[in-house]
């Protein structure tokens, strides 16, 4: 394991007036070079306080595949592997590495989306042993494109929306996400996730080229 920067003091370095260090803003989407994004990421429930935590994700692409860290310590951490963040086909939780699970879909990761026009499918998870995590239905929504601004540079993003209503571990699961998407580095920026009661905003700070690997 590699030595890792305490988040917070990631935090500072990244968003430091100025920067501390120059961000390639046409080689971060031009080429396939690995970068790390700091979010803060805030967890509402009805009739309680929010709580804010620090988090970063570091990609890695290459080719057809793109790697994701989502860090929350040295220690724990999930890792996703696709072609793109929408479309995870594998997922390692730090916490249970005895326990690789495998995602599949009725449909592949380069569907077209409309803007307005839903399209549904099919997702199902399985642990190591073939056991069935999740079966589920899906449908993903283009409800707009833009531009986001971070750490100077200009992106430009298509929002979706993804619902999912199934089965996790045999019990009934249902949520609704908003995604931020940026097709150039080909991941999801910023998300809204809304289970019943609970709203987890993920928002990012700033987006860096200098970074420790956590792997």
């Amino acid at each position: 394991m590699r030595r890792f920067l305490s988040l917070p003091l990631l935090m500072a370095l990244a968003s430091w007036p100025g920067s501390l260090f120059a961000l390639d803003c046409a080689a971060l989407t031009d080429t396939d070079i690995p970068f790390a994004l700091a979010s803060e990421v805030t967890t509402r429930r009805a009739g309680e306080a929010p709580t804010t935590r620090l988090q970063q994700m570091q990609v890695f692409r290459k080719g057809g595949e793109v790697t994701t860290f989502t860090v929350d310590s040295p220690t724990i951490y999930l890792r996703t592997r696709g072609a793109n963040s929408l479309f995870p086909v594998d997922a390692f939780y730090s916490t249970e590495p005895n326990d690789p699970r495998k995602w599949s879909y009725s449909i592949g990761p380069t569907v077209s989306l409309a803007r307005g026009q839903a399209v549904s499918y099919s997702a199902d998870v399985k642990s190591a042993d073939g056991k069935l995590r999740l079966a589920a239905r899906m449908t993903l929504e283009l409800l707009e494109s833009g531009t986001l601004e971070l750490s100077g540079c200009r992106f430009k993003v298509l929002k979706y929306r993804r619902t999912l209503n199934g089965l996790a571990d045999r019990h009934p699961v249902s949520n609704s996400e908003e995604l931020t998407f940026v097709p150039a580095l080909r991941t999801t920026l910023a998300s809204i996730l809304r289970t019943g009661d609970i709203e987890v905003v993920s928002s990012p700070t700033a987006i860096s080229l200098d970074f420790k690997y956590i792997e």
